[in-house]
């Protein structure tokens, strides 16, 4: 799933450059664009309602805080389905992550808390394509909300 977002950073110590969109390293709250991403997923339906999943996020684009970052997350997680028999239907996902993004100044390894809603077609019985929009908390390199969107093709195997 190829999708882009907007992030709000907020650093536990002064003076940190949190690559705020203005270009103010001194700021106490950045915020700008989520770099554009393409997620992964893999996912298993272990009940006709509940996926357990793992998505893989890949930055395809330089993350603007200061560093050599281009982000890698690991989200595993669930996904709860609320119309399973019918061809468009709603789900909600809960994840745990674990990011990595090599910054200069804060550590590299992060976690964080997701939750992400979408609104799947399904066009033939395997095939799928749906829109999802997601925010995330990360807490332990500094204080962050990141919201997204994307869209997306499922394919699944009987």
């Amino acid at each position: 799933m190829p999708g882009t977002g907007y992030r709000v950073v907020v650093p536990y110590h002064d003076h940190l450059n949190c690559g705020d969109s203005s270009g103010n390293t001194n700021t106490r709250v950045c915020s700008h664009t989520l770099p554009f991403f393409l997620d992964l997923q893999l996912s298993y339906g272990f009940h006709p309602s509940v996926d357990l999943i793992v998505d893989l996020r890949f930055a395809v684009q330089m993350d603007p805080v200061p560093g050599n970052g281009h982000e890698f997350a690991l989200a595993p997680g669930v996904r709860y389905w609320l119309d399973q028999g019918v061809a468009l239907k709603f789900y909600a996902t809960g994840q745990l992550i674990y990011d990595y993004v090599h910054y200069l100044e804060v550590a590299k390894s992060d976690f964080a808390i997701r939750n992400a809603e979408g609104l799947m077609y399904d066009a033939i019985k395997n095939v799928g394509f749906f829109f999802q929009v997601g925010w995330t908390m990360g807490f332990l390199r500094w204080f962050r909300m990141e919201f997204d969107a994307g869209l997306g093709v499922q394919i699944r195997f009987p």
